[in-house]
């Protein structure tokens, strides 16, 4: 599979996500240290991936493998979502990365990751506690949480984008060798990264999904 680039000047999601990220790293606070650390938490992601599958069929009225930005409307309705249709439709333009003009279910799990990460925080009781989950699949979030550290490991300089370099130097560490190399630059090329030669967050978690398994799944589904 050969490099992929991705289309068009950064847009205003794109420039929201990278300061996510950003800030995100600035906090401090992750559990994940290696390659090997990121690897060991794959079944539980898949996991509430496979929840996740089951959102999108019950509004896969069709089941095409797709929803349209009408069915998109009715699942953000049922999660409780709360966004304005001049956003909903910004998010499922920007997540649909095939430019096929329908979201299937990898760019949805990519959909939901960008509500969850720039959507407003779940209010909080008195007591600290949260009331409710931002996208109604609170594993899912824990999840996203978990690809956010993943992302931040790889990132080394924390400023919301992944090179080359530091891609396949962090593989390195957990494979040091020729091996090691390789694998790092074949998970790379399977990502669309920019003009400058880096990913962000959007490309990076579409890549992952794979990383998990859920490409297998979804040819066997």
């Amino acid at each position: 599979m050969g490099l992929k680039q991705s289309k068009d000047e950064p847009t205003k999601i794109d420039m929201q996500m990278t300061q996510a990220m950003t800030e995100r790293a600035q906090s401090g606070h992750f559990t994940i240290k290696s390659f090997n650390s990121i690897i060991m938490k794959f079944p539980k992601i898949d996991e509430s991936f496979g929840e996740v599958r089951s959102v999108f069929k019950k509004f896969d009225k069709n089941k095409s493998g797709s929803i349209d930005l009408n069915e998109l409307q009715l699942c953000f309705k049922e999660l409780q979502v709360d966004f304005s249709q001049e956003e909903i439709q910004a998010f499922y333009k920007e997540c649909d990365m095939d430019s096929s003009n329908v979201i299937e279910f990898k760019e949805f799990i990519v959909v939901l990751a960008l509500v969850y990460l720039l959507g407003t925080p779940a209010s909080q009781s008195s007591t600290g506690k949260t009331n409710k989950s931002r996208i109604g699949l609170a594993q899912l979030e824990s999840t996203f949480d978990t690809i956010v550290e993943a992302f931040v490991f790889f990132d080394r300089d924390h400023d919301g984008f992944i090179t080359k370099d530091e891609f396949v130097g962090a593989i390195n560490e957990a494979a040091p060798g020729k091996e090691g190399a390789e694998i790092g630059v074949q998970r790379f090329e399977e990502m669309k990264w920019n003009k400058e030669g880096r990913i962000t967050f959007k490309e990076f978690l579409f890549a992952f999904t794979d990383w998990v398994g859920l490409e297998d799944e979804i040819e066997e589904g």
